[in-house]
């Protein structure tokens, strides 16, 4: 063993020995306070620590749990949920979490693979997350029937179920293999082979053959720093998320009262009926909105018409101030309620020769309030929704004081 700047001798990985490895014993050689938590250094782990886009292993040590594993110079850092009694440990991994995250590593490696092959997409970043994972490939666009194929493909390679092999190479020697990118380490370089398929530097742990993967299948795309980023699922994550998708399905179909094949057109049908009747509400709300005006006006003796609406929307308010406004030489002031917030318009006839934009400034000395608009039309909104009707009382008084009308 070598000698690490930590004081500690490197720690022997028998994860690179054996991925499969569920239990183990070790030694104690070390124990640390790091930011409030216990760690402890073995001579020897099977936990994984945190690494090239794979999350770290969990488990127990003589039964206390292990929260985190990090690397250090060599060293593998525990950390641990709780003190540790005795220097002889026996370490047991989480297995599930661990071969899921084998399937999902490996399925990276053979859809990364697949990307470069079909459309010589290069893999640019790898992040292996808690319910899928992604890769961000070189690409900046890509059609349907090059996903489709690039998925075949990795697919045709896991029901192939083709042995999947780790070993370690010397920096010289890595020429007289088909690596899919240059190893970004020096020295011994830890290969990953997907026998005749794919040849990758890489730390993590593997499935031993391409048929545990289960399944690969892409679930999304979308555009990021000018690249894409695919996200996917494998193995029994791939299975979680089919019966997901299928409960949203059925559910769905249940709602239509049709069969799953249905619920698309279904939903088309009902999209349709709600725009068409979307449309017939505006109309009827406008039609509301021009007799509200007429009474309004009808009723005032002020040039200044102000009120708060609060079943109203902010369009609808807009609407109303503007109806006011085109009808007679006023200024409206109208407010209303939304969930969390209210809205303020203030509105005023061209012929008044009237700058509401006034009102910001006043409003804003003592209500937090956000918006604009132009000399005859202000829009504002404010989360401080109990303040509206001071909102209304600070906007007609600032009106009042600007154009000298009451």
């Amino acid at each position: 063993m070598t000698e690490e700047k930590t004081g500690y001798p490197s720690t022997e990985k028998l994860y690179f020995e054996n991925a499969y490895l569920k239990e183990f014993s070790a030694r104690v050689i070390g124990r640390e306070i790091r930011d409030g938590q216990r760690v402890v250094v073995l001579d020897r782990t099977a936990f994984y620590p945190e690494s090239g886009g794979q999350p770290h292993d969990t488990g127990l040590l003589n039964g206390v749990k292990i929260i985190k594993v990090e690397e250090e110079d060599g060293i593998i850092l525990h950390y641990l949920e709780g003190e540790l009694a005795g220097d002889e440990v026996h370490g047991q991994l989480d297995w599930e979490r661990r071969f899921d995250h084998m399937q999902q590593h490996t399925g990276q490696h053979i859809l990364s693979e697949a990307f470069y092959q079909l459309v010589r997409g290069e893999t640019l970043a790898f992040h292996l997350g808690q319910e899928e994972s992604s890769v961000e490939i070189g690409l900046q666009s890509i059609t349907d029937e090059a996903l489709l194929q690039v998925e075949r493909l990795a697919n045709e390679i896991v029901f192939s179920d083709l042995a999947v092999r780790t070993y370690f190479l010397a920096e010289d020697k890595i020429a007289t293999i088909p690596l899919r990118k240059p190893p970004k380490k020096t020295g011994l370089i830890r290969i990953v082979e997907i026998e005749g398929f794919d040849f990758s530097a890489c730390g993590g742990t593997h499935c031993e053959g391409s048929g545990q993967v289960g399944l690969i299948k892409v679930i999304r795309q979308e555009k990021i720093r000018g690249h894409i980023r695919f996200s996917f699922v494998c193995g029994f994550r791939a299975l979680t998320e089919f019966k997901h998708r299928l409960d949203w399905l059925q559910a769905a179909a249940r709602l239509f009262s049709s069969e799953e094949k249905e619920v698309p057109a279904c939903a088309g049908r009902t999209l349709n009926e709600l725009k068409n009747l979307k449309k017939k509400q505006k109309k009827l709300e406008e039609s509301l909105a021009v007799f509200e005006a007429k009474e309004m006006l009808a009723r005032s003796q002020s040039k200044i018409i102000s009120g708060l609406f609060p079943d109203k929307s902010q369009d609808e308010i807009k609407f109303l101030a503007l109806q006011l406004v085109h009808g007679a030489e006023v200024i409206a002031v109208l407010a209303s309620l939304a969930e969390d917030s209210f809205h303020l318009v203030v509105a005023a006839a061209d012929s008044l020769k009237t700058d509401v934009r006034q009102v910001i400034p006043v409003l804003q000395a003592e209500i937090t309030v956000k918006g604009g608009g132009s000399s005859t039309l202000v829009q504002l909104v404010s989360e401080e929704k109990d303040k509206v009707e001071e909102a209304l009382r600070l906007g007609v008084e600032a009106i009042k004081n600007q154009s000298g009308l009451d």
